[in-house]
């Protein structure tokens, strides 16, 4: 086995770090003592790396269960970048279950003479993987559960009671969350834990700002929209801030987007009701700096890493306190600063857990209209079953394209598609000079992602 200061050297050289956070190295200090471990800190402190790093370092078979597809995508992700030699497979709903089965059934781990394995899913894919047989539940050593406190309240609960029940050789357990809002059943076999708390009092962490927008009138799009524009425009030292505008229903969600972009601000919108891939181009083209404004439901407030988000805006009153604090989660990350809004009709009142005394912001001297986002992002038609990398990529645009290093944003790869964000100033003559030209022997499409 990898000594234990090779494991975190390595760990840190391949994530750009000089240091673990104080939480990471609490975790790694106390889960080798062999107790069940209650995680709770605010999202974008370093959560999942510290729950990966003991485990990475301990060695055997673990399950993780995630409430949502992204941040099963998040986790597994993390996991990637570590370079372990601990094979990885998520699962998830969206992703071809097939596929799954596949890479589930190739692990040595359902042997008996198997090595380390990590599987991270939903609660219902995994269920099914377990009835179909593709899963050896009885092999996991550990078990974490992240984000508990939903994944285990109503809705989730069968299918968790019915994953658990067949975990029978768990020797510890994880479970973290931002919030510790509901008890935690019996039924988990959670006991005798040591609880490390980073700041999950429901608090506000200091970095973040929070102000309350009024609306003369009851339908609040004309004040969304002086708002962006107060935050979003003119960029400021060059650098264009992003947001989020955060809706309680999916059609109030649908009916922003399009509010906004028929007011010329472009954006793209975020819902469970849209189909994997729309979803996933929103997310890939807000990281890749080509759309300033995200529109979604609450969907969006728990499981996605988007470090560059300066501004939460709070269209619709958030529904429960925890609902409020995993929206703001989303930005003031990693020890950046933040803002977040609430829009107040001129019959709503704000619940108790807002500040009684939330300053006012103002909606003075905004632009006139927002800039344009620096980027484009352009789809590949082919990905890692294709064997396309990052560096083929940059490879392709910089010899054939015209383009330079500098040219080249965010490169997302996925399992048939791939996603470059390219300036865009550049994308259109590149495009043009790449048309019918082959990527590793291949034909394929490249065209300039809009919203839609």
């Amino acid at each position: 086995m990898t000594d234990k200061k090779d494991i975190r050297q390595q760990a840190l050289e391949a994530l750009g770090f000089a240091i673990f956070n104080a939480m990471q190295e609490e975790m790694l200090k106390f889960f080798p003592e062999g107790h069940d471990m209650l995680l709770l800190a605010p999202t974008g402190s370093g959560k999942t790396l510290a729950y990966l790093l003991p485990l990475w370092e301990a060695g055997g078979r673990t399950l993780i269960i995630a409430p949502s597809r992204e941040l099963v995508q998040q986790i597994a992700d993390v996991w990637q970048q570590l370079h372990t030699e601990t094979r990885c497979v998520a699962c998830y709903g969206g992703h071809d279950l097939r596929v799954e089965q596949q890479q589930l059934l190739s692990l040595s781990g359902n042997q008996p003479t198997s090595e380390n394995y990590l599987i991270v899913g939903t609660p219902g894919r995994l269920k099914d993987h377990i009835e179909r047989g593709n899963i050896v539940p009885q092999a996991f050593k550990y078990l974490v559960i992240d984000e508990f406190d939903k994944s285990l309240e109503l809705g989730f609960e069968e299918e968790m009671h019915a994953i658990i029940d067949t975990l029978s050789g768990l020797s510890q357990r994880i479970f973290t969350s931002a919030t510790h809002t509901i008890p935690i059943a019996p039924w988990t076999g959670f006991s005798d834990y040591h609880q490390l708390d980073y700041g999950s009092d429901q608090k506000e962490p200091k970095r973040l700002v929070m102000y309350q927008v009024k609306s003369p009138v009851p339908d609040k799009l004309e004040t969304l929209r002086e708002l962006l524009l107060c935050l979003l425009g003119p960029s400021k030292g060059g650098q264009q801030e992003q947001a989020i505008v955060f809706a309680n229903y999916r059609e109030a969600a649908e009916r922003i987007a399009h509010y906004l972009s028929d007011q010329d601000i472009e954006n793209a919108l975020y819902h469970g009701g849209l189909e994997q891939d729309m979803r996933d181009k929103s997310i890939i083209r807000l990281r890749g700096g080509s759309i300033r404004v995200l529109v979604s439901t609450d969907l969006a407030s728990r499981g996605l890493d988007l470090p560059d988000v300066a501004h939460i805006i709070h269209y619709h009153i958030p529904q429960s306190q925890e609902t409020y604090t995993h929206r703001n989660g989303r930005t003031a990350r990693a020890g950046a600063s933040g803002k977040a809004y609430v829009i107040v009709g001129p019959d709503e009142v704000l619940p108790e857990y807002f500040d009684d005394n939330l300053p006012y912001f103002s909606l003075k001297n905004h632009a006139a209209q927002l800039e344009p986002a620096p980027m484009v992002t352009v789809y590949i038609g082919r990905g890692k079953k294709e064997k396309i990398s990052k560096g083929d990529v940059v490879g392709f645009f910089t010899k054939n394209g015209g383009l330079k290093g500098a040219d080249l944003g965010r490169i997302d790869v996925m399992d048939h598609c791939s996603y470059v964000a390219i300036r865009r100033d550049k994308a259109e003559a590149a495009l043009a000079k790449v048309k019918g030209l082959k990527i590793k022997g291949e034909k394929t499409h490249y065209l300039i992602v809009t919203g839609g």
